[in-house]
């Protein structure tokens, strides 16, 4: 009886298969959209991080016609995509070249950091395709201090406080961990799922480590950021839990969205000062979209700057010196900002069952577990295993917010040269003939840079990379404060917990630094000028801000000032760089203009829930927690830490 269905079953299995390794979704998703509509009520350009989410939710308006424009193309052609352990097999590199959903820029040469680089440019990872850069991020879940959001609303960008962001954080979150969603902080059935990486003996030794110094472990989206945590990451049962899986792919079928992928949005058209189409090139062809309503952008920091500069948006100079006709005099490409990460601190030991590597993941137990469970080494966001916020010595109260954190990896060999552009010779100066297989690296990062960059057009040619001029550590206050928290990682191999474990460093010097002493505060700065890499969180470009504000581009509506029917969604808007990164922010960004948009109020309950707790009894508690951090981070020194810093004063 079961025999007369085994073909049906093959069939269906063949089918599911070419749909998901052989990229045959990406074909009909193409040929089912290829009847595009004459005008549509709202044109998106780019499905990525946001643009995915906003697409899907507008989509829920069957009045309303949307076409998504996207440059990539469908990432389901790409089996290692929703691999966690894979992130940097979709990336490019310098030997493999950008691939198929990386833009991979470089900046243009560095005068104050990337000297160590080939020719003193970084590479700048940008996610390309629907669900864009969350299909090669590390899928960590960090929102940001609620006092980035507040300043945002202080400097004019009214709506935009705390208050009033938490609910489209707790609308989007599907919170794995039960003792976070009892908090007001985080919601569970939303469609981005989001829990703690598995328990491993790394955690362990974290915990006993900062127990010893008195660092607490905390929720880093909640109360309060100062402290640890296992790192929070978008992966659901095994699966990079990207914007496009969450959002846009359970929208495909809709008939009033329609997606354009392997399209280049070229230029917005204008007709006076309102922004009515695309221009976009598709199949080798130049075609124009027209939309009724509004076109929103959405490329990216980087993609957004450069769509509108070629749309004759931006600073009149720059934009006369390449002949493009101006529509409107606004900074945009101004105001880029990016995390900076310093060289990792590579720490090894000789004991086994520390290090998760994509070989190690192939092998079988590893598979199988992630095969019936999603577990195993595969589920893992790229080592990435736990997460540190730390107060520095001589940070005033007034700064309330972390300025650096340490990010720890189960791996003591996490890059290769190639994968950061890094020269050969340099990089085998500090990392080459590691000591031990096993082992973990930090990686100190400096999250509110004061340097500024831009962001301009090499040429009137949509096809030319932009000039990316992010100016890393050109302000000596930058170096100074990455250069505390590479220290403060250093000395963290003095602790109990990592001598039990016989955890040592390899303490080599960089041959062009050396002559500064023995890792001496201008030693650390030299090293870190050479070996230092963008933390992949761009934003400012297309800063947001108060209508009258001649230093925005958008204004809280995120419209672009001076201009009618233009939106900037994503990223770029973003005024400074957030104590976090960028994914779950711009998540919270497109469900919330999407209710701006649609004039819709989706939170209502979530606000009215919150706004008790927030006025009652939590606006109370977060300050005595903010408050009882501060009073820890300044009082309570270890005497291990005493001596080091003795020590370093002695030298």
């Amino acid at each position: 009886m079961v025999a007369r269905y085994i073909p049906t079953f093959m069939a269906i299995g063949v089918v599911l298969v070419a749909y998901r390794f052989l990229g045959i979704g990406e074909f009909f998703n193409e040929f089912i959209k290829q009847e595009l509509l004459p005008a549509y009520d709202y044109i998106i350009v780019g499905g990525g991080t946001s643009g995915a989410v906003l697409a899907s939710r507008l989509a829920e308006e069957r009045n309303l016609t949307i076409l998504l424009i996207e440059a990539g193309g469908d990432p389901s052609s790409h089996p290692d995509i929703d691999v966690p352990v894979f992130a940097d097999m979709v990336r490019g590199d310098v030997d493999r070249g950008p691939g198929d959903f990386d833009w991979m820029y470089q900046t243009t040469p560095q005068k104050y950091a990337c000297r160590g680089h080939t020719n003193h440019s970084c590479l700048l990872h940008s996610g390309k395709g629907l669900g864009g850069t969350s299909n090669i991020n590390y899928m960590l879940y960090l929102r940001g201090n609620r006092f980035d959001f507040d300043d945002w609303a202080n400097s004019g960008a009214h709506g935009w406080a705390y208050k009033d962001v938490l609910p489209y954080f707790i609308k989007s979150e599907d919170q794995r961990k039960g003792e976070f969603v009892k908090t007001v902080f985080h919601g569970f059935g939303g469609r981005l799922s989001v829990g703690d990486v598995g328990s491993s003996a790394l955690h362990k030794i974290i915990e006993l480590c900062f127990k010893e110094i008195g660092l607490k472990q905390r929720d880093y989206n909640g109360k309060t950021q100062f402290g640890w945590a296992p790192a929070q990451a978008t992966i659901r049962f095994g699966v990079r839990w990207s914007t496009y899986n969450a959002f846009l792919r359970r929208s495909l079928g809709l008939n009033n969205l329609h997606v354009l992928t392997n399209a280049a949005a070229q230029k917005v058209v204008f007709e006076g000062k309102k922004a009515v189409g695309v221009v976009y090139r598709h199949e080798g062809q130049q075609k124009v979209a027209r939309a009724n309503k509004e076109v929103i952008v959405s490329a990216g920091t980087i993609g957004s700057a450069k769509l509108l500069l070629l749309s004759g948006v931006g600073p009149k100079s720059h934009l006369q010196s390449l002949k493009i006709p101006l529509v409107a005099d606004l900074p945009v490409g101004e105001n880029f900002q990016d995390h900076v990460v310093g060289d990792g601190i590579e720490m090894f030991t000789p004991y086994p069952g520390f290090t998760i590597t994509p070989t190690r993941a192939e092998n079988f137990l590893s598979s199988w577990s992630y095969s019936l469970f999603g577990t195993g080494m595969k589920a893992s966001p790229r080592f990435r295993e736990a997460i540190a916020f730390i107060r520095l010595r001589h940070q005033p109260p007034s700064i309330r917010v972390p300025l650096v954190s340490l990010h720890f990896a189960s791996n003591p060999s996490v890059y290769e040269a190639d994968q950061l552009n890094v020269r050969n010779e340099v990089w085998d100066a500090i990392h080459g003939s590691p000591l031990s297989r096993e082992g973990i690296t930090v990686y100190p990062y400096l999250l509110h840079p004061k340097s500024r960059g831009t962001v301009r057009l090499k040429s009137s040619n949509p096809d030319d990379a932009p000039l990316i001029n992010p100016n890393f550590l050109a302000e000596e206050v930058d170096v100074k404060i990455l250069a505390e928290a590479f220290t403060f990682a250093r000395r963290l191999v003095n602790t109990k917990s990592f001598k039990d474990w016989e955890f040592r460093l390899t303490n080599r010097l960089l041959p062009e630094c050396a002559k500064l002493g023995n890792y001496t505060e201008q030693y650390v700065e030299c090293h870190l000028r050479h070996l230092s890499t963008p933390g992949l969180a761009p934003v400012g470009t297309c800063r947001m801000g108060a209508p009258n504000d001649d230093a925005a581009v958008v204004d809280p509506a995120l419209r672009v000032r001076g201009l009618k029917g233009l939106r900037v969604i994503d990223a770029s808007v973003i005024p400074s760089s957030l104590s976090g990164d960028t994914y779950a922010t711009q998540v919270m960004m497109a469900e919330r203009m999407a209710d701006v948009i649609r004039d819709r109020d989706t939170v209502a309950t979530i606000k009215d829930y919150f706004r008790h707790l927030y006025e009652v009894h939590h606006k109370k508690v977060m300050e005595d927690e903010e408050i009882q951090a501060h009073q820890e981070a300044t009082g309570n020194k270890t005497k291990e830490s005493t001596k080091e810093e003795a020590k370093d004063k002695n030298n």
